[in-house]
């Protein structure tokens, strides 16, 4: 199966209407970005959204189209919106894509470029999407697919079988699952504004070790 993604001039428009959207359609929490919240806040403004209490996520890799291997723990750092798209998915896959398509569309004409990657997930190769930033790639074990979707989506107490996508904050930690396509792109893209503005924890240094021992 031949996944093909919009090139960002047909989404040109279509992305700053989604900006302007977003910016008028922005609740007050979100207005104030909600922090440890934001889990909350999302749920109660999008049905497709599944809070998850913060988890490491297993190790996984993928062949580049250059022969490279690629690691989705060096996407560490950034906003990783992660996807799968099984050859045998088909239209469930295909729609959700293109819902990804334009949510990345809108994210690469503001300010968040920099700060967030889309990779997505297959058993075959592909050819890569226009976005230089959305990485579409098959896995490393091919075979192992399924067994990686499993991983990802054990964490779901929804009974549903819609592909899902999973948001990795800036530590790697899997944070958040949009399911289906049913979603509303500004609602994603207001999910990842919120994870940017949330500050990583730090490691604690030594005092605060020392101290912590007599809490």
């Amino acid at each position: 199966m031949t996944f093909t993604f919009p090139s960002p001039p047909r989404f040109a428009s279509l992305a700053a209407r989604i900006c302007a959207a977003t910016l008028l359609t922005v609740t007050p929490a979100f207005a104030n970005h909600p922090g440890e919240n934001l889990n909350q806040a999302m749920a109660d403004k999008e049905a497709a959204f599944e809070p998850i209490a913060a988890r490491e996520v297993p190790e996984v890799e993928w062949a580049e189209p250059d022969g490279a291997t690629g690691f989705l723990d060096a996407m560490r750092g950034k906003i990783t919106v992660l996807s799968f798209a099984p050859d045998t998915c088909g239209s469930p896959c295909d729609t959700q894509q293109e819902q990804l398509a334009k949510t990345l569309s809108a994210l690469n004409a503001s300010a968040m470029r920099e700060m967030v990657v889309f990779v997505t997930l297959r058993n075959t190769a592909s050819a890569p999407p226009a976005e230089q930033n959305w990485t579409s790639a098959q896995l490393s074990d091919a075979d192992r697919l399924g067994d990686t979707v499993n991983a990802f989506a054990s964490v779901s107490v929804r009974n549903e079988e819609a592909p899902m996508v999973h948001l990795l904050n800036r530590e790697g930690a899997q944070v958040g699952i949009f399911h289906g396509a049913d979603f509303k792109p500004t609602n994603l893209v207001l999910y990842i504004n919120g994870l940017t503005h949330q500050r990583p924890h730090a490691e604690p240094g030594f005092w605060q070790r020392i101290t912590g021992w007599f809490r």
